[in-house]
């Protein structure tokens, strides 16, 4: 691996990218995307997705070649997993089987991985089980990001699952309590409960900041793309439209039921944290 790394994120409608070396993140850019470049969570077109980060690379003066990339929710599946001890080409063997209930093509067109969170002993020491986080994303999928890159002049050489690179962060972090991530996306609103560092479950809320901005839009009788400039800047304090007054309290409605579902279901798990993220969070 060279020295530096750009890690992507791209949402519904940002581009987040973060340069790392060896000492850590050296830099942050931010930009929006052009309007139709992502659609309910899934890149229109990799062509035209390779030529903005291209542009963007350039426009950034970011010296980088190797490319990292967290895939969203939409494009793989992320599974905890509890497995007898076995080697890994057994474990290579076993795990798509463990997808059966959640994969729509054959099994042999999806690429399989794993982490192993902990392991399970018996009162002799002995190891008995796993504690697997286990992910599975289509081929075709994962060429056709590897294209978007060599399009952008890059090279793919990482591909994370979205609750493995938040657990990533949260084990530098050192965070060794049971905590809430809620990403207040554009297209939706996702919660990640972890309990330090490792992922627990998830919950989706099918409506986000594109909600936000059909209420402005209405209200102000404008277009949809505009309406989302006037929230990111809070134009004429827009962001507190009765309109959009109602959505936030529907929202914390949602995200309360989300929450005491896992209380009910980990009693166990004392929740200390929330934390929000996304390009929601700046919403005052």
């Amino acid at each position: 691996m060279s020295k530096k790394t750009a890690g992507f994120d791209i949402g519904g409608r940002g581009m987040h990218i973060a340069v790392t070396g060896r000492k850590g993140i050296k830099r942050i850019v931010n930009v929006i995307l052009p309007e139709g470049m992502v659609r309910d969570g899934r890149i229109v077109s990799f062509d035209a997705m390779g030529d903005f980060i291209r542009e963007t690379i350039k426009k950034e003066k970011l010296r980088v070649h190797e490319a990292a990339i967290v895939l969203p929710s939409s494009q793989c599946f992320c599974r905890r997993l509890s497995m007898p001890v076995m080697s890994h080409e057994q474990l290579m063997v076993n795990i798509p089987y463990e997808f059966r209930d959640f994969i729509t093509a054959e099994k042999d067109e999806y690429f399989y991985d794993y982490a192993v969170l902990n392991t399970i002993s018996n009162d002799d020491g002995d190891v008995q089980s796993l504690d697997l986080m286990a992910g599975a994303a289509l081929k075709n999928t994962l060429e056709d990001y590897r294209a978007m890159f060599r399009r952008a002049g890059m090279k793919l050489i990482t591909v994370l699952p979205l609750e493995m690179a938040y657990g990533n962060m949260l084990r530098m972090a050192n965070i060794d309590h049971c905590h809430c991530l809620i990403d207040l996306g554009h297209y939706a609103v996702r919660l990640y409960m972890y309990n330090g560092a490792v992922f627990e479950t998830s919950h989706t809320i099918e409506f986000g900041c594109n909600a936000l901005d059909s209420a402005i839009a209405e209200a102000l009788h404008i277009d949809p793309f505009v309406a989302a400039t006037y929230r990111e800047a809070n134009h004429d304090d827009c962001q507190a439209l009765p309109e959009c007054m109602q959505i936030y309290q529907n929202l914390a409605l949602e995200i309360q039921k989300a929450i005491y579902f896992f209380r009910y279901n980990s009693p166990d798990s004392e929740l200390e944290h929330i934390h929000l993220i996304g390009g929601g969070a700046s919403i005052k």
